[in-house]
């Protein structure tokens, strides 16, 4: 009797553990059906046609950043205008100064040559050129003076002051110049030196040096207080 008790207590053991885990236990089939229904459906993601840079494809440079200079304003473009007009103004007057000094210079007439290398042929026909040239400086020298007639007849023709114009020979050399018989050296000498010196040249050569004939009204086969010789000459 009591082994026929201890055999139900038993059975009734086993199957209460039978029911207690029957009841905890989800069968497998219907959580994997319900994981089914229940996930999400997932999407396709369309992926924008675009160029799939490898490691070997160049990386593209950035263009440089360009500074842009700014536009000068309207004072100071007003300002530019006016630096730039007054420069040119500048070269304008510098070069209408420029061109009446050449005027000048180079201003005098047929009848100014004609008696220059006459008086330059009778003073120093037969000195050298740079002797030529400082008698023809002299004149000229004289026209600027105060202390001298302002013409270049008037000074020739000074009384007592050139003997070629008192002995004649002044007149016989404008002869042969007016005639046309002006072809020999000497002649073509003296009429270079006279157009130099008309034209403004106040310098010959001394000695290898340049020397200013400024301020010598005088030349003489001899002269008393005489600065230099030259040829036959003594100027001061």
């Amino acid at each position: 009797m009591e082994v026929v008790m201890s055999l139900k207590k038993f059975a009734m053991l086993i199957l209460t553990v039978i029911m207690i885990s029957g009841f905890c236990t989800k069968p497998v089939s219907a959580s994997a059906k319900e994981d089914e229904n229940t996930a999400p459906a997932v999407e396709a993601v369309t992926v924008p046609n675009e160029e799939v840079m490898s490691a070997e494809s160049p990386v593209p440079e950035e263009s440089p950043a360009v500074t842009e200079t700014p536009a000068p304003s309207v004072a100071e473009k007003d300002i530019q205008d006016a630096g730039e007009a007054a420069k040119a103004g500048a070269k304008s007057t510098s070069k209408k100064s420029n061109d009446k000094k050449k005027e000048k210079k180079v201003s005098y007439s047929n009848s100014d040559l004609r008696l220059m290398a006459s008086i330059i042929n009778c003073e120093a026909g037969s000195e050298g050129y740079q002797g030529k040239l400082a008698v023809g400086i002299v004149v000229m020298n004289r026209v600027a003076s105060k202390s001298f007639p302002n013409t270049i007849k008037k000074v020739i023709y000074q009384k007592s002051q050139f003997s070629p114009v008192r002995n004649g020979s002044l007149n016989r050399r404008l002869k042969q110049y007016d005639a046309g018989k002006t072809k020999t050296k000497q002649w073509k000498d003296c009429i270079s030196a006279a157009k130099k010196v008309l034209k403004g040249q106040r310098t010959i050569m001394y000695k290898g040096k340049v020397k200013n004939m400024k301020g010598y009204y005088y030349f003489s086969v001899v002269l008393k207080g005489a600065k230099f010789k030259l040829g036959g000459h003594r100027f001061k």
